[in-house]
Formats: C-alpha cells, sequence, structure tokens
C-alpha cells in the first residue's frame, strides 16, 4: 500500500475530460486481458478501488446501485489497486461480483501501472467514458451528491448513445 501511495505522489499527466481513454492492458480477475479497445461500443464506468478505503466502498455501491437503477445499461471496470488478495476476493464474493455478473470486469492493478496510466492521485476516483472510448465526466474522491451526479452523467451518455 506504501509503495502504491508513493507512487500517486509523483506528478504524472492526468487524462481529461474530453480526450481518449489511455492505452492500457490489465490483467483481469478472470485471467484474461482488457485493453482500452475493450471500452469502445459501451458506455463504461471506470472505478479505481481498494478494499481498504472506506470511501472506495462507499463509492462502489453507489455506482453499483446506479447501474441497478438504470438496468444496466453501462459496462463497469472495477480496477483493484491491491491486486488478487483473499481480501479482495472476499470482498467481491460478498457483494456478488465474483461471478463477473455481465458487465462487470475486475482489473488487477497491484503494482499501480494502470493508476499511473490514468493519472489516478485518490482513491477512489470513477471515470465515466462514453462508447467511443472518451472521457465525459471524472469523480475524484467520495462525498455526497455522487449518486446523484453519477446517474445524471449516466443517463445523458446513454441517452445520447450512438447504435
Amino acid at each position: 500500500m506504501i509503495s502504491f501511495l508513493f507512487l500517486l505522489m509523483v506528478n504524472l499527466p492526468r487524462p481529461q475530460v474530453g480526450e481518449p481513454v489511455p492505452a492500457f492492458a490489465a490483467k483481469t480477475l478472470a485471467g484474461t486481458v482488457v485493453r482500452n479497445d475493450n471500452l469502445k461500443g459501451h458506455v463504461t464506468v471506470v472505478d479505481f478501488f481498494a478494499t481498504w478505503c472506506l470511501p472506495c466502498n462507499e463509492s462502489l455501491q453507489e455506482i453499483l446501485a446506479v447501474r441497478k437503477g438504470l438496468d444496466s445499461r453501462f459496462e463497469m471496470m472495477v480496477v483493484a489497486v491491491e491486486g488478487d488478495t483473499p481480501a479482495l476476493r472476499a470482498f467481491l464474493s460478498s457483494h456478488a461480483l465474483t461471478a463477473g455478473p455481465a458487465g462487470i470486469t475486475v482489473a488487477l492493478d497491484q503494482d499501480g501501472s494502470l493508476a499511473r496510466t490514468f493519472g489516478e492521485d485518490r482513491l477512489p476516483t470513477t471515470f465515466f467514458v462514453d462508447e467511443q472510448a472518451i472521457i465525459r465526466h471524472i469523480n475524484r474522491g467520495y462525498g455526497s451528491g455522487f449518486r446523484v451526479r453519477a446517474t445524471r452523467w449516466l443517463n445523458a451518455m446513454i441517452s445520447t448513445r450512438t447504435e
């Protein structure tokens, strides 16, 4: 955890709203590889998360509730910064995420490389990506109003989605 926090203190360029998702390849909990190109064709929420981060837990629960309320009309990529650990597997299992529900991918980022690629400097950070893999909104941290913002952003992204 200390090495991850150190990596975040380095002044890295951050992807901005309106820019494409940065190029990446990450191993998933299922053992496959997910790449930035996999985000094309779907509205996707990319959520940087750790089980030891209480605001991350709250943020993830909020975005899962939004997803349920919107009938799963967007994909999710949960980026676990702690890698494949017993704590992560237990957390995911207790939240019915271990089996990989349709449209939800858990990417592992034990060495912080994916976080560096996204310029992520705090947990939680949530990227809202359109079907062209363009970042449309970024929410850094967690606080009151997150669910309302996320719902508003996703509704707008889904309603303007090109088929």
